[in-house]
């Protein structure tokens, strides 16, 4: 079988796993399809049970993603929260020095 070649974004490992797995799938679908009809094979077992714990394996770096993603977005909102609290004691700092040399 030809190994499919994808150009996939380096920087997105989860969309590389997708698509790893779903060349896998392809194969496995392929390799079903010969032996339609057989007693399942020690291999086609072993690559059954192969994408079981690949697709498990997805479902929880998804999870995960989520989750991080999640704590990104509360520390990016924590981030501009203080800046703006910084950014106002230093307006409210120039109105007062100019008072205090006065």
């Amino acid at each position: 079988m030809a190994q499919t070649v994808m150009k996939l974004d380096p920087s997105d490992p989860l969309a590389r796993f997708d698509a790893a797995l779903d060349v896998l799938e392809v194969h496995l679908a392929q390799v079903l399809a010969d032996d339609r009809g057989k007693a399942p094979s020690a291999e086609i077992v072993e690559l059954r049970e192969q994408v079981k714990f690949l697709t498990e394996e997805r479902d929880q770096l998804v999870a995960e993603l989520a989750v991080e993603r999640n704590r990104a977005q509360r520390l990016k909102a924590a981030n501009d929260e203080v800046a703006e609290r910084l950014d106002a004691v230093m307006r409210a700092l120039k109105d007062i020095a100019p008072a205090m040399q006065g």
